[in-house]
């Protein structure tokens, strides 16, 4: 697929900032939690396999730099500029974090880079909200893509803590909130694009004719946040092979949501 680079760079960006954000705010709320080392090793890798992702996206990848030019005007330049930013400063917080030292600036670090990174995921929307595709051009992007930052951010979060998930409150609980809220928002969306014309209408009738895939994207993050709340109990909660799988099927229901994503995008003008 063509857009592979792009479903990459946002679905691993989405996935790094959301595995900062849920542990800076597990350590505020306690104070006595341990550092979650390999966490932030987990978010720093995905950034950078985002960010690779990106650059091949541009016939010439040192064309990124010029574009930071239109801070001003650009969303893209936005995008680029946090997407930097937001790696740069994950960079510096996980080589405090190895330290393990300044305790309060570590935290006011991760605060920073998590905040840095929920402004880039909204700099990421807000550009193809403003493209010529009604399929983006709603609130259900913006709602989606954070969504996805909080969704596999949990699970990687919650995989890398290793014998901490015992001390970690309910996330399974938190994950199935937001993909209900999700879906529910979804609903209306596919609604409204049938009262559309031209493109609009175009983008119902594709997404019609991709039921099948679009139900089963759904089935699989459901699906995953259900195994992973089995994960939870009795004999499972020892297998960590079993949570691994929920992890697995998370990601597949999120890549088949984003391919969806990638695939309605039909511009105005087509279909008149």
């Amino acid at each position: 697929m063509h857009e592979l680079p792009l479903l990459t760079f946002t679905l691993c960006l989405q996935a790094a900032v959301g595995a900062v954000l849920w542990a800076v705010v597990f350590r505020i709320k306690a104070q006595d939690a341990p550092l979650f080392k390999r966490n932030t090793l987990a978010a720093l890798i995905l950034a950078a396999v985002g960010i690779v992702a990106s650059l091949l996206h541009l016939g010439k990848p040192m064309l990124a730099l010029t574009s930071m030019f239109n801070l001003a005007t650009s969303w893209l330049s936005r995008e680029i500029f946090f997407s930097g930013a937001f790696f740069g400063l994950l960079l510096i917080f996980w080589w405090v974090e190895r330290r393990e030292k300044a305790p309060g600036a570590r935290t006011a670090l991760g605060v920073i880079t998590a905040g840095v990174g929920l402004i880039d995921i909204y700099a990421m929307a807000r550009l193809y909200m403003e493209s010529i595709m009604p399929a983006w051009q709603n609130a259900n992007t913006l709602i989606s893509f954070y969504a996805t930052a909080i969704v596999l951010g949990g699970i990687v979060f919650y995989v890398t803590a290793g014998e901490q998930r015992e001390k970690l409150p309910r996330v399974d609980l938190m994950l199935w909130a937001v993909v209900l809220v999700q879906a529910a928002f979804a609903l209306g969306y596919v609604a409204s694009l049938g009262a559309l014309s031209g493109a609009g209408k175009e983008t119902a009738a594709l997404l019609a004719g991709s039921q099948a895939t679009l139900i089963l994207s759904w089935l699989f993050t459901l699906g995953g946040v259900f195994l992973l709340s089995l994960s939870r109990t009795g004999r499972l909660a020892k297998q960590t092979s079993f949570l691994y799988l929920a992890m697995a099927v998370i990601v597949v229901g999120e890549i088949v949501g984003r391919y969806l994503f990638y695939t309605s995008g039909i511009p105005i003008g087509l279909g008149l």
